[in-house]
């Protein structure tokens, strides 16, 4: 765990800290406490407030993609076991820039002969390294925290292109608004990988069953496929069903 890390995870545990409290806890100078904060500040994952700071709720911003590669490992191995068995070799695939798309990128090495376009950098990097694709990156605006490339440049270059499969993840998914996220940018990105493949396939850990955030990225009827790691919630899987979308999990 890097030092950003840990100052992290206290001023998460404890909302709000100064900044004597952290030097002494990490046992570092105040000046690169302070250089810390201003990082973390940048990034929208604290607030600074005279003397310490203050932790930014999740719900509120976008964590980084960094951060998101180590939360539930298990479950997003296991849906991306789930996930390749609908990959056929051949096939062109959309795989946007998640970290649960990512770890299906991981897999991508054990089929032949497909064509994938990404916004991810990440997600391009393992592609080109790991695999036999031809793989191809979306232009537009970089997002330095999802390493994402998002904005309209990024959709008008994905509307030239058709997907037999589209692979997304989300931060919410709800019987309601359907799959939700917090960035506008990246949701904006997914709509127009979703209007261009021939089936969305959501794969969804349990930690975002019935939850909701602010940019509306899918309805359940723009999803044809959902993949978990656990039973989908009655209220949610009653909602998936009603729309005829196969559940996986």
């Amino acid at each position: 765990m890097t030092r950003e890390d840990k100052l992290l995870n206290i001023i998460k545990e404890k909302n709000f800290v100064t900044v004597n409290k952290l030097c002494k806890l990490l046992f570092i100078s105040q000046a690169t406490i302070r250089r810390d904060l201003t990082k973390l500040e940048q990034q929208g994952l604290i607030r600074r407030t005279h003397g310490g700071a203050i932790y930014v709720q999740k719900s509120s911003i976008e964590t980084p993609i960094t951060l998101k590669n180590k939360e539930n490992i298990e479950q997003k191995r296991y849906i991306a076991d789930l996930a390749l068995a609908f990959i056929e070799d051949g096939q062109t695939l959309f795989i946007e820039a998640s970290s649960s798309c990512l770890y299906l990128a991981k897999r991508l090495n054990e089929k032949k002969g497909l064509t994938i376009l990404t916004n991810g950098i990440t997600t391009a990097n393992i592609l080109v390294e790991e695999t036999n694709a031809e793989v191809y990156c979306t232009g537009g605006r970089l997002l330095p925290k999802h390493l994402s490339i998002c904005g309209l440049q990024s959709c008008d270059f994905i509307s030239h292109y058709h997907a037999d499969l589209f692979f997304a993840s989300c931060r919410g998914l709800d019987p309601d608004m359907g799959a939700t996220d917090v960035s506008e940018a990246d949701s904006m990105v997914k709509k127009q990988f979703c209007r261009n493949a021939e089936k969305t396939i959501l794969l969804v850990d349990s930690s975002k069953f019935n939850k909701k955030f602010f940019n509306q990225t899918f309805t359940l009827e723009d999803i044809n496929i959902a993949i978990s790691d656990q039973p989908f919630p009655n209220s949610l899987k009653n909602a998936l069903e009603k729309e005829n979308i196969e559940i996986h999990y």
